[in-house]
């Protein structure tokens, strides 16, 4: 199914579900207080005592912006479509350009490039993933891409800009950082003296660089679970948690739809009648079901058609393990060590390193465990570690009476949500009574340049209704 027909159903089929069961499409609010954020092995000190801090009512409220590896900043102004500092030669192999996008992840935006392309997925490629409920802009590499056929290309989602050419593709992980332009709404208990104490503190000392909910699947936070069971080898297990399990902040009706999956588990084609509904909500579960009704009982198979999902999956166990050891030493008041290393790696001593935490979560055998790996020809297993504290760099700020405007950059792999939780206790879904809920131009406000252009854009995907609840809620 192509996804602009996806999306129609979806919307048409979202639309009909909010006039039938309002009530099921009713959102929280939820605070990532201490006692929620330790589910995940984050343990941040002296969280009891933070204000609330409510993110992402807008899309201004969120921007974030590529730093390239030589330095530059991919800003989100709509600039021209071709570079007016770098040259474009038809000879070249390679095509950059800026995306910038609002409502779909870095991976969606890509693959709808490529079909409307005509390109494989991976010919076009990107140094890191961006929020999806945002305003993110990063550079792109485009190998084999027809430039008259890019020039056309119009998206509600996203736009190309500063189009240039060169040899090279863009890799994972090629830039320095990204800088952040973050509308924080507070309530009653901030305190701004207290707060521009702890924003010296931190810049001074750095922040525990955890990994964050967003890296554990939000809303539904089931990506550790899942995973758990890929490393047990409880491939089927790992398939039904994906599809069946509602997720934690995840719409009532959507949870309401997997408990209604479960109860025909096994009968696969009426589980495909209910996914698909919603296309791209289930779309990875549709991906699933459709092989497993082709080859039924080859779980293995499946997971392999989804192997993107699937490292997500395992990545997000590995992350599950730093944040509760990196949070052991805290608890102990130890300095922790500047690094940690994670699980997914073929070094023993690694694993060994885990050993405990691992028999916790029934793991007895490191072998075995790298085993239930095998299957998966894309997962490649590396050293890597991963600093335990991280510095800030705080570009400008500005208290006004609905909240603080943060411009601050980050190296690569930190999430601005882990140094925010160093400040607040962070909220989303429903606002809060008595906190603001006006649009404010964040970037005008700290003296750059409007950012109305761009929210003309992007005017028709913040005004769809889905837009309104799922904004909300992820």
């Amino acid at each position: 199914m192509d996804i602009l027909e996806a999306k129609k159903i979806e919307n048409e089929n979202f639309k009909e579900a909010i006039k039938r069961w309002p009530r099921f499409f009713e959102s929280q609010t939820f605070i990532d207080d201490q006692k929620t954020l330790e589910k995940y092995g984050i343990g941040i000190p002296q969280k009891k005592g933070l204000p609330l801090g409510y993110l992402k009512l807008w899309p201004q409220d969120f921007i974030v912006e590529e730093i390239t590896r030589q330095g530059e900043v991919e800003t989100v102004f709509p600039e021209k479509f071709l570079s007016t500092k770098k040259d474009f030669n038809r000879e070249d192999p390679i095509i950059y350009a800026t995306l910038v996008k609002c409502g779909v992840s870095t991976i969606e935006a890509v693959e709808e490039l490529t079909k409307r392309l005509d390109l494989g997925p991976k010919n076009i490629k990107y140094a890191g993933i961006k929020d999806k409920h945002a305003i993110t802009s990063q550079r792109i590499s485009i190998k084999k891409g027809d430039i008259e056929k890019l020039y056309q290309i119009s998206s509600s989602n996203f736009f190309l800009k500063n189009v240039f050419s060169g040899e090279r593709e863009v890799y994972l992980g090629n830039l320095i950082g990204n800088q952040f332009t973050i509308l924080i709404r507070t309530g009653s208990d901030f305190k701004e003296k207290e707060f521009l104490k702890r924003v010296k503190e931190i810049e001074k000392n750095g922040f525990y660089n955890f990994f964050y909910l967003q890296r554990f699947g939000v809303p539904r936070l089931t990506n550790p679970y899942c995973g758990l069971q890929v490393l047990k080898g409880n491939y089927e297990k790992a398939i039904f948690t994906a599809i069946c399990r509602p997720g934690e902040r995840e719409l009532v009706y959507f949870q309401s739809l997997r408990k209604e999956v479960e109860k025909f588990w096994g009968k696969l084609e009426e589980i495909e009648e209910i996914l698909e509904f919603f296309p791209l909500t289930f779309q990875n579960e549709r991906t699933l079901i459709n092989y497993l009704i082709k080859n039924p009982g080859d779980f293995i198979g499946a997971l392999n058609q989804i192997p993107r999902v699937v490292q997500l999956w395992l990545t997000s166990l590995a992350a599950l393990l730093f944040n509760k050891t990196l949070s052991f030493y805290i608890e102990k008041g130890e300095k922790p060590p500047e690094t940690l290393p994670l699980i997914l790696t073929p070094d023993e001593k690694t694993w060994a390193f885990y050993k405990e935490i691992l028999k916790q979560l029934d793991i007895f055998s490191i072998t075995f465990a790298l085993k239930n790996l095998k299957p998966f020809p894309f997962m490649i297993l590396k050293e890597r570690e991963q600093k335990t504290i991280e510095k800030v760099k705080i570009i400008s700020q500005k208290i006004i009476p609905h909240g603080v405007i943060l411009n601050f950059a980050l190296p690569k792999g930190c999430y601005a949500t882990t140094f925010l939780s160093h400040l607040f206790n962070l909220v989303s879904g429903n606002l809060p009574k008595k906190f603001s809920n006006l649009p404010i131009d964040t970037k005008a406000n700290l003296n750059q340049p409007s950012l109305e252009e761009i929210l003309n854009k992007f005017s028709e995907v913040v005004s769809s209704p889905s837009w309104r609840y799922l904004w909300r809620i992820y």
